[in-house]
């Protein structure tokens, strides 16, 4: 199936990233905004250094930006360089909320009617945005689609006592749009288990529960997420495949998977689709949701990542199910799920 054939169907994304979804022209707008030198003057030296390491990075800091060269990278940690040189640049309340008005056109042009989207706030509170500031943000909805409900990354690298100190900040200024949370970052140098106390105080709260587990580790990290902090979702989870005892619990208890293809494969874990895991665990029974991750950073759309499973052998009705997923699966699912071409009085094609 071609990408084509899922361009006009309404979609609903659960693993996105704000800041990885950023639409190429809005980063150039940024760009000319902010010349680099002067966004990264109080950059740590181990940044600078790393950002004149990279060739796409050093054409930016020459002026020259041009999102086709920007976005290409030979290996994992050129993204990451790519991905942390980004976050220099949404400085201002008003570029956050430009950035997520961006994305929402974006959306709109992939008809993704209802995204779960992923919001590390520490890093812009770390360009000097205030967090109030931010909340306030993410609390304001337009009245047309697609719907938006944010799943705040508490972000795993600062620890967990740091972690739910933000937590508990967000939660005294709650944006009435929040879903959930979920732990990005690090995974094989902070594993989910010392994020107990703070997963289980945001169960408190009554908000949903996803991690990203799996993924850089293996089965054990997504045990960890399932017994110890007991979450709803598993961001990524592909390497449960590891684990046949794994696979038939998340199977038996219909534990979704937020499954990104692409994201595997450019971020190493998997060498090609004919590697990738995911008709092992669809044919396990596994519920599967199929998502972008940083859809701008890995060149990718929704629709081009639902064409691409039929390279990991699903068939057309069988990927018809995975896309239905996305609104079965979500925190905070629309009343009914729109048919394809057709609206609904609670969510219409954009």
């Amino acid at each position: 199936m071609a990408a084509t054939d899922f361009l006009a169907q309404p979609k609903a994304e659960l693993h996105v990233h704000l800041r990885g979804a950023i639409p190429p022209e809005f980063l150039g707008a940024l760009l000319r905004k902010y010349p680099p030198q002067e966004a990264l003057a109080n950059a740590p030296g181990r940044h600078r250094r790393l950002f004149a390491g990279q060739a796409n990075i050093r054409a930016a800091l020459a002026g020259h930006y041009e999102e086709n060269a920007f976005f290409r990278y030979d290996s994992f940690d050129g993204f990451l360089a790519t991905y942390l040189f980004t976050s220099y640049f949404v400085r201002s309340i008003e570029d956050f909320r430009g950035l997520i008005a961006a994305v929402r056109r974006q959306f709109c042009r992939e008809n993704i009617v209802y995204a779960e989207v992923t919001v590390s706030v520490i890093e812009y509170v770390n360009q000097g945005i205030p967090l109030e500031a931010l909340l306030e943000a993410l609390s304001e909805e337009p009245e047309t689609p697609p719907r938006v409900r944010w799943i705040v990354d508490l972000v795993r690298n600062i620890g967990p006592e740091a972690a739910e100190s933000l937590l508990d900040r967000i939660l005294e200024r709650r944006p009435r749009n929040l879903a959930a949370v979920t732990l990005g970052g690090a995974e094989h140098l902070f594993p989910p288990a010392p994020f107990e106390r703070v997963f289980a105080k945001a169960r408190g709260a009554g908000l949903r529960l996803t991690v990203h587990a799996g993924e850089a580790l293996g089965p054990e990290s997504v045990w960890d997420a399932l017994r110890i902090l007991k979450v709803d979702r598993i961001g990524h989870g592909v390497r449960a495949v590891e684990d046949p005892a794994l696979v038939a619990h998340l199977a038996a208890q219909r534990i979704p998977l937020e499954v990104c293809p692409t994201s595997n494969i450019r971020t190493g874990i998997y060498r090609s689709y004919g590697e990738h895991p995911a008709r092992r665990l669809f044919e396990a029974g596994v519920p599967l949701t199929v998502s972008t991750d940083d859809p701008t950073f890995f060149r990718v759309t929704l629709s081009r990542e639902l064409s691409a499973l039929t390279a990991l052998g699903f068939s057309p009705d069988e990927i018809e199910g995975i896309a239905a997923n996305g609104f079965r699966f979500a925190f905070a699912p629309p009343p009914a799920t729109p048919q394809c071409g057709k609206a609904t009085p609670a969510i219409r094609p954009c």
